[in-house]
């Protein structure tokens, strides 16, 4: 075990005092649920982490508490919240030929699953101020309930992870479970996932064994791909993969809840063709594309690549961007708010419908997009 490893094993929890609101399973006296959600797809640049963020930010102005857990090695979910790794040279631990290792300087994803203890994933956790306004109106970036900002808290990865992912063994795949979905000694019969209403994992690209970590500790798979002949055809091959974890490594309990698509550009005839290829692909009940296809598909626009480069939520340019940038921003929140509480209904988090409900009263009628009806 690493030094940092030792120290999140050893340490009391941090952070989690600063947040004082309850999940709504606590608030429901409710001890297990299964609210944790793998984002999924075996293809690079699907948009894996931008749907993470882009849920995270719905689900935060739906006033929920949120977290992320960063489980791609590229750290691109850590950077977008303003939570990159930070490291630190450690001249104890040199390196052959006197080269002073580093060690990042707070927990991340790495240190909890090398600490392999029953609920450890607590004292990873940072909070991220993503700079709300929780007294602006809903549509130009604030809370769906005046005044009620949820809570993001964000379990960090960096490039270390790969290295350390090719020595794993068989029984290393539990670690991230064991940490998230076990209570410690002193929390009684609550697990650190139940402290928080969604919890998403942002997963690497490919099949990797980092993949079946992330399932592993997962209820739930969401998977997300480009509107595009490469990121069509990587669906079945992801849902073999799901499959594979369900069978191979004996988590029955894992499911898929549906499939977003992702730089979707409603004019394109080539993706409204891939579209019906799919559609015809399910009414034929074929296999390889048995995943609910959800209502909503995320445009591309570059105001997305703009608010993670920014390390801002994208609901900050409801308010603050150009009337273009607003706009768009606008089409691209709405759906990703849809998205967002399909996934609610998905987990059958108690206040789905009446976020739903709220959701559907809080955009003027001359601002709706046709997703607001359809969901």
């Amino acid at each position: 075990m690493s030094d940092m490893a030792t120290q999140i094993a050893e340490q009391p929890a941090q952070g989690m005092g600063e947040a004082t609101s309850l999940s709504a399973w606590q608030q429901h006296h409710t001890t297990a649920v299964a609210n944790v959600v793998a984002l999924m797809m075996r293809k690079g640049g699907a948009g894996k982490t931008t749907l993470t963020l882009l849920l995270a930010d719905a689900l935060v102005r739906f006033g929920l508490r949120v977290l992320i857990i960063d489980l791609d090695p590229q750290g691109n979910s850590s950077i977008g919240v303003g939570k990159k790794v930070q490291l630190e040279e450690v001249p104890s631990l040199n390196k052959l030929g006197g080269k002073p290792a580093k060690r990042p300087t707070e927990p991340t994803v790495l240190e909890v699953i090398e600490a392999d203890i029953a609920g450890v994933a607590e004292d990873a956790i940072q909070l991220v101020d993503w700079g709300y306004d929780a007294d602006e109106a809903f549509p130009r970036g604030g809370p769906l309930r005046t005044g009620q900002i949820g809570t993001l808290g964000i379990i960090t990865a960096y490039h270390a992870l790969e290295t350390e992912a090719a020595t794993w063994r068989p029984g290393d795949l539990e670690k991230l479970a064991t940490a998230l979905l076990l209570p410690t000694e002193d929390s009684g019969d609550v697990a650190p996932n139940v402290k928080w209403d969604v919890v998403l994992i942002d997963t690497p690209p490919g099949g990797s064994l980092i993949s079946i970590q992330a399932a592993k500790a997962a209820y739930h798979a969401l998977l997300v791909t480009q509107a595009q002949r490469f990121g069509v055809e990587a669906i079945p091959d992801t849902l073999l993969l799901v499959q594979e974890v369900k069978d191979s490594y004996k988590h029955e309990d894992l499911d898929v809840l549906g499939l977003v698509f992702n730089e979707y550009t409603e004019r394109s005839q080539t993706q409204g063709q891939l579209m019906a290829q799919v559609e015809e692909a399910q009414s034929n009940n074929d296999p390889d594309y048995d995943v609910p296809v959800w209502k909503g598909r995320l445009p591309n626009y570059t105001v997305v690549d703009k608010s993670q480069a920014a390390e801002t939520p994208l609901s900050a340019y409801l308010a603050s961007g150009a009337r273009g940038e607003r706009d768009t921003a606008r089409k691209v929140c709405q759906v990703a708010e849809a998205v967002a509480l399909q996934l609610l209904a998905g987990i059958r988090h108690p206040h789905a419908d009446e976020l739903k409900a709220l959701w559907k009263q809080a955009w003027p009628t001359h601002q709706r997009s046709s997703v607001i009806e359809e969901v």
